[in-house]
């Protein structure tokens, strides 16, 4: 369950200002998890940021968090995304809203994940972790591709980081992400630890493959961005102790949820990977915001793959959202 990555904290002071950039983070709903650390981070350096949730009160909720332990913010800066990812329809007329109101995003971090689960099916006979781990985020970010086309423009160095995991490289066998059946792999079994863990880390796989794709996407529509995947390190969240159960002494040498923002914001954030964008785009990066291709799996390195996973994904996404 824990990585052997480590090094050296990356210096959250080297964030630079980013005053008049906005920023959406989903899964930002409670300091005890990554995404809201990464989305107050932000706002401490000047963004507007959309604290996403599933609804309205969790995203009030931490955004009045952020006023309490940060009064210095400033109220316009902290907006709510009230978007459930367990709800395709209802996440894409949520990411259009902000194409409608917004005039410009930098910065949007794909953060909300389910946790290892057993194997359960959402109403459209999809599983769970595949739909909220993958397809939502996929959605998301396309849906968002016209503001993000519109902010490169004017202001060139988009960012949108992927949460993924090194989960991904304990995925077995071939992975395939070519039908909805290959997406309700059960990797041998619909519950227990281990296939649980197996299905999460195939959905992180999906992740990276996604970063990818979106990167040639980038370069195909001329859009001034990169695009990133990252292990956050493993992290002990709220949501992790409830998977590791009584088997808690798993999370030893684990991080703070605070700590696991810290390479999502490096890769949000760091000057250095806009100025070498040829080196960083569609990269995977480590703690604590290290480039790092040899902890890639050899799907996650495969080209054809994330094609096959991204026009899969496509089709799925709109069959879903014509019926």
């Amino acid at each position: 369950m824990t990585s052997s990555i480590k090094s050296q904290e990356w210096d959250l002071k080297l964030i630079p200002d980013l005053t008049g950039k906005v920023a959406l983070v989903s899964g930002a709903n409670t300091p005890d998890g990554i995404g809201w650390n990464i989305a107050h981070q932000l706002a401490l350096k000047g963004a507007k940021v959309y604290f996403g949730a599933r609804n309205k009160d969790k995203a009030e909720g931490a955004i009045a968090e952020v006023k309490k332990v940060s009064p210095s913010v400033l109220d316009k800066n902290l907006a709510p995304f009230v978007a459930d990812f367990a709800d395709l329809k209802q996440l894409k007329a949520s990411a259009e809203e902000l194409v409608n109101k917004e005039e410009r995003l930098d910065i949007l971090v794909n953060n909300a994940a389910a946790l290892p689960r057993p194997l359960d099916f959402d109403k459209h006979g999809i599983s769970v972790s595949m739909s909220v781990n993958h397809l939502a985020p996929f959605l998301l970010t396309t849906a968002l591709l016209p503001i993000l086309q519109r902010t490169a423009a004017r202001h060139p160095g988009v960012r949108v980081v992927t949460v993924s995991s090194i989960s991904h490289k304990d995925v077995p066998g071939t992975p395939r992400f070519n039908s909805i059946n290959a997406f309700n792999n059960d990797f041998g079994g619909s519950n227990g630890m281990q296939f649980n863990y197996l299905r999460y880390g195939y959905s992180k796989l999906a992740n990276i493959l996604f970063a990818k794709r979106l990167q040639k996407e980038f370069e195909t529509k001329e859009i001034a961005g990169v695009s990133l995947s990252v292990h956050p390190g493993s992290v002990k969240t709220s949501g992790a102790v409830v998977f590791v159960g009584d088997q808690v002494q798993m999370l030893d040498g684990t991080i703070t949820p605070f700590q696991g923002a810290i390479t999502p914001l490096y890769a949000a954030t760091a000057s250095e990977i806009w100025a070498e964008k040829d080196k960083y785009g569609g990269g995977f990066i480590v703690p604590f915001g290290i480039l790092s291709p040899d902890e890639e799996s050899g799907p996650a390195k495969d080209s054809e793959l994330a094609e096959e996973c991204w026009n899969t994904t496509e089709k799925v996404v709109n069959d879903i959202l014509k019926s």
